[in-house]
Order: structure tokens, then C-alpha cells, then sequence
């Protein structure tokens, strides 16, 4: 089996857990608007040219500040996944310390030394996404200003936070 056929076959089973995380019951709910398994895109063309994998959705945190939106991310995965993690940006503007500013998301998981296996799925991903825009984790805090904001002036950033929700909210359905 070719690395192209077996990141085809980790890509497939991914993405339908993925799609199946769309419940109300789900351990923690993504709603995929794209994939690379899209009706509109050639098989064919898809599984020999591209040196990169995106997809796209929306992510349903639960922390008080960040329920009221959904958040669209964007993963891209190389032909080196599922052996090397992807990278995560977020496409809806967010006000937090662990994301920069131009999207990029920081978490330990997502960084090829540390804690990244080649068994971790997509959801465990999504789950870790969630988790850390919840509980933000000042040690991987990509905007320090930000950051600092956090440790030492809740309502503020809590008013930041929302004032940028209110302008970007995307619908949780």
C-alpha cells in the first residue's frame, strides 16, 4: 500500500469521525464544512497532486465566554499525516492567548517532538482544540499581551472576548 492509499484510508476514517461528532450527545461537537472527500473534488486528483490535506469546520466550545459561537478552524495535513500532526489555524477571528494573530493555534499536542503519535485522531485534536480555547494555557501562550491579560484582568478580556464574538459569531448549527 502506497503512503498516498494509507493517508487516504487514515484520512477517510478521521473525517467520518469527524461528521459523526455532529451531536447534541457527542463528547465534544465539530461541524465539518469541508474536507478533501467533498462530492465536488476528482478522487483521482485529490489522492496524486496535492502535497497537503484541508479541512475545514467549526468547533462548539463550552467554557461561559465561548459557548454563544461556533469557531471555523482550518487543519492541514501533509502527506506525512498521521505520522506528523497538523497544523491548525482559526479562520474565525478569536480573542485568546493561545491563538495568534493571525490565526494559528499553539498546543503541545500539535508539535511533532512532544506529544504527538501517530494514533492520535482527528477528534482527539478537535477535543484538544476545544479544551484549550476553554482553559487557556498561559505556557503556550502565542500573544503575551494577551496572556498577561488573562492572568491579571478577567473582565477585561472577557469584555475583549465577547466584543470580538459579537462581530464574528458564526451559528453553532
Amino acid at each position: 500500500m502506497t503512503n498516498i492509499n494509507k493517508l487516504n484510508k487514515a484520512l477517510w476514517t478521521n473525517i467520518t469521525q469527524l461528521k459523526l461528532s455532529n451531536k447534541e450527545d457527542a463528547p465534544v461537537r465539530f461541524l465539518l464544512d469541508k474536507s478533501p472527500f467533498d462530492e465536488n473534488n476528482d478522487d483521482d486528483e485529490t489522492s496524486t497532486k496535492n502535497t497537503e490535506y484541508v479541512i475545514i469546520g467549526r468547533i462548539l466550545p463550552n467554557s461561559d465566554i465561548f459557548k454563544k459561537s461556533a469557531f471555523q478552524i482550518e487543519m492541514k495535513l501533509t502527506l506525512n499525516y498521521p505520522f506528523q500532526p497538523p497544523e491548525v489555524r482559526f479562520l474565525t477571528p478569536i480573542y485568546h492567548p493561545n491563538v495568534d494573530k493571525d490565526g494559528k493555534f499553539c498546543h503541545p499536542l500539535l508539535t511533532k517532538a512532544t506529544r504527538w503519535k501517530s494514533g492520535t485522531t482527528l477528534i482527539d485534536v478537535v477535543k484538544a482544540i476545544v479544551e484549550h480555547i476553554d482553559n487557556p494555557d498561559i505556557d503556550y501562550s502565542v500573544n503575551l499581551d494577551i496572556g498577561k491579560e488573562y492572568m491579571e484582568n478577567r473582565a477585561e478580556f472577557n469584555r475583549k472576548s465577547l466584543e470580538m464574538i459579537q462581530r464574528y459569531r458564526l451559528s453553532r448549527n
